[in-house]
């Protein structure tokens, strides 16, 4: 038996790494062996997810990077393995969303406050602080299980449990208590704070201590907050309303918790019970940190080098070229998208595909050396030796004009019939003109946390969306999108599709201006206009502008366009 032919027949297509099963192997595909690479990239994903949570969350960063105010996150977790595994990445991304929520819910604040306000003895204040930490790690953890967020941090939850059960005293301890009542309160059901704790681990390890004893009571007073922490505080619209509801129930329970927990060790870090027996464990643990803050530290230059905000800043760039620059609006890149449903009207395209040929032109190619075919004059010395004397003529199509769709994604097409609209219009435009043109570019924009922000929404063969919102800023659009524009053939266009005018920025006189300067084609498309946007629109754009009520106007106005110069 030939051995190497066997082999052969069974290639080897892909390789299987341990610890994917994790939820962020759907959507990481992003990823480097590079330890550096991949740490940075890593590292650009968490903040693209954090950016779904709030604003105002300051840079986000491994510990040792330099940051003024943001979210600082050690990265020990994820280091050792590259590409880090999904199950590591979905707990990495657990830790920073909780992070994350704590800065929009003011948990800082909170603590500060109450640190501040409270009265009590050393051994005491240890013991509120275990519990003020742990109540705010349940809140948090709630809010984020009213989304796939709590995926993530339900992995994160149970992995600090795990990792931190490894290091509890005889109980009863403060710190078991707590993280029980932290995986039954922060479940993602939403119900086992509702039963009785129960010691369920006595039902495999015979003659263990019954935990029932010592924590039911307990927890059953902890539990009894956690319906309005649920429930009630996040609807709650003032933050600073929803940290006072906070406080007074932490306060309303912890009196009578302290009678339950005034005598147990906190942990092992507890410096009023236990300091004796740790101090041979800190000597060793100080120096396990120490070689990891040092590997750390010696990491995060490289990394730092390697993450970049891409996104590209046009505002200087479209203030250098317009008259009223005060009026311009910030104007950036953006990256952030998701996957968009398929809108294509088959028919719409067979229609469109035909406009776009009949504009193209025509390439003939030729495919020599044949051994079938039509007879090749040049190969007719080969019939006597080769018989390979044969080509094939094929005709190829090509729109040499460099092509850019424009699509308003701003507040006023969040109406779900709308926007549906202005999908299937651009995605089946863009898709014949791509049919004859691999350079064409689809973008659209909206506004996100007071700036305009420009996103490309076709890439590596899918259509892409983002959520409508926000004001209209047309003219620092159109420059933008014109300066992108490479120029490597004579006549580019931008097609502009949106339904009203600019009420945000500098307007599109400038814009207009521009374009024609540059020898641009701008043709903008209404849809789904009413009689006064489409005046607004004629005041704005003048003949420049085309209204479309039926899907089926937009294969002649299309034809217009490629046939006729607009200047």
């Amino acid at each position: 038996m030939n051995i190497n032919a066997s082999v052969r027949r069974h290639p080897i297509d892909r390789f299987e790494f341990l610890g994917n099963e994790g939820y962020s192997a759907f959507w990481r595909k992003n990823t480097s062996p590079v330890e550096t690479l991949e740490m940075a990239k890593l590292l650009t994903g968490l903040r693209k997810v954090a950016t779904f949570i709030g604003r105002n969350l300051g840079s986000i960063v491994w510990t040792g990077m330099e940051h003024k105010n943001g979210i600082a996150l050690d990265p020990s977790l994820v280091m050792g393995t590259y590409p880090v595994p999904s199950r590591k990445t979905d707990i990495m991304l657990g830790i920073t969303i909780r992070k994350a929520f704590e800065r929009t819910e003011w948990s800082d604040r909170v603590k500060e406050h109450i640190q501040s306000k409270i009265d009590m003895s050393p051994p005491y204040r240890y013991k509120f602080n275990l519990f003020f930490d742990m109540s705010e790690r349940v809140y948090l953890d709630c809010l984020s299980n009213n989304s796939s967020l709590g995926l993530y941090t339900e992995a994160a939850r149970k992995w600090e449990i795990s990792e931190k059960a490894k290091d509890f005293l005889q109980p009863p301890t403060v710190t078991e208590l707590l993280h029980i009542w932290w995986e039954m309160a922060a479940d993602r059901s939403g119900k086992r704070y509702r039963e009785a704790y129960v010691d369920k681990t006595m039902v495999v390890l015979a003659g263990k201590i019954d935990l029932t004893e010592f924590y039911a009571k307990p927890i059953a007073l902890l539990n009894s907050i956690v319906a309005r922490m649920i429930q009630d505080c996040p609807r709650i619209l003032g933050v600073t309303e929803r940290c006072s509801y906070r406080l007074r129930l932490y306060e309303s329970i912890w009196p009578e918790l302290l009678e339950y927990i005034k005598f147990w060790p906190a942990d092992r870090s507890d410096p009023f019970l236990v300091q004796k027996e740790r101090q041979d464990e800190d000597t060793e643990s100080e120096e396990e940190k120490e070689k990891k803050k040092a590997a750390i530290l010696s990491l995060a230059e490289q990394v730092e080098s390697h993450v970049t905000e891409k996104k590209p800043d046009y505002t200087a760039e479209v203030r250098a070229n317009v008259s009223n620059m005060d009026d311009v609006v910030e104007i950036m890149g953006n990256a952030i998208v998701m996957d968009a449903p398929d809108m294509i009207d088959t028919q719409l395209l067979i229609k469109l595909q035909q406009i776009v040929k009949a504009n193209s032109q025509r390439r003939t190619m030729y495919n020599r050396g044949l051994a079938s075919g039509r007879i090749d004059r040049r190969r007719l010395y080969r019939a006597q030796t080769t018989g390979k004397a044969f080509l094939v003529k094929k005709n190829c199509f090509e729109l040499l004009r460099e092509m850019m769709v424009v699509v308003d994604a701003t507040g006023s097409m969040a109406d779900p019939n709308k926007w549906n609209q202005a999908l299937t219009i651009s995605q089946t435009l863009f898709s014949a003109i791509r049919s004859f043109n691999k350079t064409a570019r689809l973008f659209t924009y909206n506004e996100v946390k007071d700036k305009c922000r420009l996103t490309e929404i076709y890439g590596g063969k899918r259509f892409y969306t983002v959520l409508p919102h926000g004001r209209t800023a047309s003219g620092e659009v159109l420059i933008a999108a014109a300066l992108k524009l490479e120029r490597k053939n004579k006549k580019p266009y931008i097609i502009h599709i949106t339904d009203g005018a600019s009420n945000w920025g500098c307007g599109v006189k400038d814009a207009i201006r521009f374009c024609e300067k540059r020898r641009i084609r701008l043709l903008t498309i209404g849809i789904a206009c009413n009689p006064s946007a489409k005046q607004s629109l004629r005041d704005e754009y003048g003949r420049l502008v085309q209204f479309i009520d039926h899907l089926d106007d937009l294969p002649r106005l299309f034809g217009t366009l490629l046939r006729h110069s607009m200047y």
